[in-house]
C-alpha cells in the first residue's frame, strides 16, 4: 500500500468553509485541522505525520464535502495515463490545473 504526503498544506483565508470556527482553527499552526483545495478534503493531522479525512465539521457539526483524492488519480490516469503524479519521471506531465483546485473546479465536482 502506498501511503500519500500531502504536502500542500496552505492557508487559504479566501475560501469559505461551513462556519466561522472552521475558518479560523484552520489558520491556527497549533491546531491540526487542515483544508488541502487541490483534494477539496478536510483532515485531521495525526500523531504518526500521517492525515485522516474528517467528514463533518468538529464545531458546528455540517456535512463536509467529499475529498476528490481518489478522483484526482482516476482521471489524471484516464485522460493523461499518469498513475503517479509524484514519481520524477510523471510529474512533469501532470497539468498545471492539477497543481491546483483548478482541475475539479473546471469539471463543477
Amino acid at each position: 500500500m502506498r501511503v500519500l504526503i500531502l504536502e500542500e498544506v496552505e492557508y487559504d483565508d479566501k475560501t469559505l468553509h461551513c462556519c466561522d470556527f472552521m475558518t479560523k482553527f484552520l489558520g491556527d499552526p497549533r491546531i491540526q485541522i487542515y483544508y488541502f483545495k487541490k483534494f477539496r478534503g478536510y483532515y485531521l493531522g495525526t500523531t504518526s505525520a500521517g492525515y485522516q479525512e474528517i467528514f463533518y465539521c468538529p464545531f458546528c457539526h455540517a456535512k463536509l464535502p467529499s475529498s476528490l483524492m481518489k478522483k484526482y488519480y482516476v482521471i489524471l490516469k484516464k485522460e493523461y495515463n499518469i498513475d503517479d503524479p509524484y514519481d520524477e519521471n510523471q510529474e512533469q506531465l501532470v497539468p498545471d490545473e492539477f497543481k491546483t483546485d483548478e482541475w475539479w473546479k473546471q469539471r463543477n465536482l
